[in-house]
């Protein structure tokens, strides 16, 4: 078997003109790529904005853009909101249940159902995030913002259609972890979580960003159409309400 390594496209060492006219030869004129287009333009402003993909020893340049492509183009053709939960990798731990059975005063059965319903909310937690992308991505599309889906961009989640404005997002402020920071730092990228904590009497509550992103959409519009991008966390649950009620499959408790 080959061995395998990380590479990331600027260790191929070839001209950002090669590297266009091979990913144009890969790409042709299929338009579900078009935006893949405006991400690679924009990662050729700065290589290291490519994200390391596992190759042989031997991958040329052109084996690195086809497997960068296939990640775009197959998460593309299933987005979040399609893909169906699949149970968690490891088993549950049965003493949790019998912990939360003596304490509760339950019996088995409940405790059963309990454990099931943590399952779904800890799968709707895991997939929340890429939802959340796939909204965004559908309210700030008309406004020039491309979604870089498939991770074919390191640390960055959308970019501005003319490459100035590089934006990750974050479910809640305490979800970055320290390797997309380091990314970060040097480089020119927009942050944003959607919820926070305030503090009301003593009690938690929400509170949510949204106006904060729609300022950076608004901000830098490339498309010429009226800056009026409205996201709100409204218009978000209901578009969560529509697709779940459309994939019932898209948590599972086991």
């Amino acid at each position: 078997m080959p061995k395998q390594l990380t590479k990331t496209l600027g260790n191929f060492n070839v001209s950002t003109d090669i590297l266009r006219q091979g990913f144009a030869s890969l790409a042709g004129n299929k338009p579900e790529l078009n935006d893949l287009g405006i991400i690679f333009e924009v990662g050729l402003t700065d290589l290291s904005l490519f994200p390391n993909i596992k190759l042989s020893d031997s991958a040329t340049y052109m084996d690195y853009l086809e497997k960068w492509i296939k990640g775009y183009a197959d998460a593309t053709a299933n987005p979040p909101s399609r893909r169906k939960a699949s149970p968690k990798g490891s088993c549950s731990d049965p003493a949790i249940q019998t912990i939360v059975q003596i304490a509760m005063n339950a019996d088995e059965t409940f405790a059963a159902r309990m454990a099931a319903y943590h399952n779904l909310f800890m799968s709707a937690e895991n997939i929340q995030g890429n939802l959340l992308e796939e909204y965004i991505s559908v309210s700030t599309r008309p406004y020039g913002w491309i979604w870089c889906n498939g991770n074919v961009l390191r640390a960055i989640d959308f970019c501005s259609s003319d490459g100035a404005v590089l934006l990750q997002i974050k479910n809640k402020s305490n979800t970055e972890n320290s390797s997309s920071s380091a990314i970060r730092t040097g480089t020119t990228i927009e942050k944003w979580y959607r919820l926070g904590t305030r503090t009301v009497a003593g009690q938690k509550l929400p509170a949510y960003k949204w106006d904060s992103l729609n300022n950076i959409i608004n901000a830098h519009v490339t498309t010429g159409i009226a800056t009026d991008c409205n996201m709100n966390e409204d218009s978000y649950q209901e578009f969560l309400r529509n697709i779940t009620s459309q994939n019932t499959d898209i948590i599972s408790d086991k």
